[in-house]
């Protein structure tokens, strides 16, 4: 009997380990979400050059959207800037060529010299491009109940 409880608790075990266990491609898109935050941290423009697609469309939860020449240089120029960002509750779905990303961000900022916190939630599209995964669309969104 305890040999028979035995094999019926790793075989749960190995059932939940592998239930939440990433593909690759979410271990991938995980990468590249990762290094899009250290390159907003950083001001790099190769580092944020390199994740994003010709065509991005990046949403700010303030009610403007931006291409990739416009993003990069409010990057580089300190227009935002960010001192820390938290991505919490990240959600990768991938369907073929195309995935959708949903996470909270957490972050301080000093835009140009005025600092501030912000909590939003973000919504990002990501499309393989000749076997990369790049960002195609993002939106964020003020999450209600953030701090102001």
């Amino acid at each position: 009997m305890k040999k028979l409880i035995g094999l019926i608790f790793i075989f749960c075990f190995t059932v939940s380990i592998s239930l939440f266990a990433q593909s690759p491609d979410e271990k991938a898109i995980a990468s590249q979400v990762e290094a899009m935050r250290k390159a907003m941290i950083s001001g790099d423009r190769q580092g944020l050059s390199d994740v994003l697609s010709e065509r991005v469309s990046y949403g700010h939860s303030f009610d403007f959207a931006q291409n990739k020449a416009q993003l990069l240089d409010g990057f580089v120029s300190g227009k935002f800037a960010f001192t820390k960002i938290d991505i919490k509750d990240q959600k990768i779905n991938v369907e073929g060529n195309t995935a959708i990303v949903r996470h909270k961000f957490i972050a301080d900022t000093n835009d140009n010299g005025k600092t501030n916190s912000v909590a939003l939630g973000v919504l990002q599209v990501w499309k393989r491009y000749q076997g990369k995964w790049l960002l195609y669309a993002r939106q964020g969104y003020r999450l209600p109940n953030a701090p102001k």
